[in-house]
């Protein structure tokens, strides 16, 4: 476990074993995790590639997610952050570095540990394209990644996220068969269905929950998404990290985005929204 239960920016990756062979799944800031012979990235966040060349012989990620990681430009890009002061301290805190020769994976990569252990790709879409958890069999253990559980809700504000992709990959996480749950940050690990299925039940109504906050300020007039961003709707505008601008105009905009192709609201006209009707 990372400092602080593993809440952001740290957090806690899984080590898989078997026989000889060491396999990470995701890095973190100030963790004590033994050399390993692979580690497989869920997705290419900062939190969980820190260090990553030299804590693994291979780091592998999915195809969707490895551009992000060929040069500090493609990642910011990827991000959708403005350049700024924060970089230089950024890269330093997180050991970031680019990975051009990472390996690739597909959907349905399995990886091969042995002594009959092996770790299987769960896609689990939405927070980045190419987010994954994994499955690591025959013990039943799912790593879940960055659907992270806590009480404040997804994340969707990467140029790769999808607001689609997230609600699905909420129902997708309750079709796995597993004995254990575990997420990348402070939540868990879960060891009855229950206890996961009602964390998980609140993490998901975080959607609702900014949908409405989004339908109280349209009632009151058409708006641009400038001028819905620092409302709380995403965030409680007195605790908004430094990121947040950048990350409630995306998020915002698929929330409308969403909300138009439903026929709640209509937009955009000359760059403002309003409620149908």
């Amino acid at each position: 476990m990372g400092p602080n239960d593993g809440r952001v920016p740290f957090g806690n990756p899984l080590t898989v074993r078997a026989g000889n062979t060491v396999v990470l799944l995701d890095s973190g800031l100030e963790i004590e995790a033994p050399p390993a012979d692979l580690l497989l990235l869920s997705h290419y966040h900062e939190d969980h590639t820190v260090d990553a060349v030299q804590r693994a012989s291979s780091v592998a990620i999915h195809h969707r997610d490895a551009f992000a990681l060929q040069s500090w430009a493609d990642f910011r890009a990827a991000g959708g952050i403005p350049e700024g002061e924060w970089e230089a301290d950024f890269r330093e805190q997180f050991g970031w570095q680019p990975l051009p020769d990472v390996d690739r994976f597909d959907d349905d990569a399995v990886f091969d540990v042995g002594d009959g252990v092996r770790v299987r790709t769960v896609p689990l879409p939405g927070h980045t394209a190419g987010h994954c958890g994994f499955l690591i069999e025959p013990d039943g253990v799912f790593y879940i990644a960055d659907v992270d559980l806590s009480t404040f809700g997804p994340m969707y504000s990467d140029v790769g996220s999808s607001l689609a992709d997230i609600r699905a990959t909420l129902a997708a996480v309750t079709e796995v068969e597993a004995d254990v749950v575990a997420s990348y940050h402070h939540k868990g690990p879960y060891f009855t269905r229950d206890e996961f299925l009602a964390d998980l039940a609140a993490h998901a109504a975080a959607l609702d929950a900014r949908e409405g906050r989004l339908l109280d300020l349209l009632a009151s007039g058409s708006q641009t998404v400038d001028e819905l961003i620092g409302r709380g709707v995403i965030y409680r505008v007195e605790t908004a990290p430094w990121y947040a601008e950048a990350a409630e105009r995306a998020m915002i905009r698929m929330h409308l985005d969403e909300l138009v192709d439903r026929g709640i609201a209509v937009g955009p006209d000359d760059g403002r929204y309003r409620l149908a009707g």
